[in-house]
């Protein structure tokens, strides 16, 4: 008798155990599978483009004739669990996750770009949209708080810095 109850506890520990393991190896259902610098964790999912969109997007092609393309990209990999939510003029167009960017069509004229992460301080650029603008959005932690900082940056910087990062859906696709 005190055979069989030990051997109940022991598959019962045994298929406890099996339920956790297969729990925690399971990504949460916003969150996704990724390895940034040689370590697998897991980053916060955002909606990524097919392959074909992303590919011309990183061959930075030119916008279609009356449109500019803004550029944003979040190549670093702070923050991996947190999505950045970018606002064009007060409208959210797309979210982030850590190393992916962003690629919205916009008409010329000046567009406040704002970016924001919970817990956090938006923070915000006019760009002046002609063709192309290409701005850098980074989460800077620190001990004790994470500083978001967005950053005009070159053509050539952005595409050494996009080829490497996921594009991802925006609402002007």
């Amino acid at each position: 008798m005190a055979t069989d109850t030990r051997r109940c506890v022991r598959v019962s520990l045994l298929v406890a155990s099996a339920i956790l393991m297969s729990a925690c190896a399971a990504p949460a259902r916003d969150s996704v599978p990724c390895t940034i610098l040689q370590q697998s964790s897991t980053c916060v999912a955002v909606p990524l483009h097919d392959d074909i969109h992303e590919d011309e997007a990183k061959a930075l092609a030119p916008a279609p004739e009356g449109w500019g393309y803004l550029y944003v990209t979040r190549p670093y990999s702070q923050q991996r669990s947190i999505k950045s939510r970018i606002f064009v003029d007060d409208v959210l167009h797309a979210e982030l996750g850590p190393k992916t960017f962003a690629r919205i069509k916009l008409r010329p004229g000046t567009h406040t770009i704002k970016l924001t992460v919970d817990g956090s301080e938006a923070v915000s650029i006019p760009v002046e949209m002609t063709k192309e603008a290409f701005l850098e959005y980074q989460i800077v932690e620190h001990l004790f708080s994470v500083e978001p900082t967005i950053k005009p940056v070159s053509r050539g910087r952005a595409r050494e810095s996009i080829r490497p990062l996921d594009l991802v859906v925006t609402n002007t696709d």
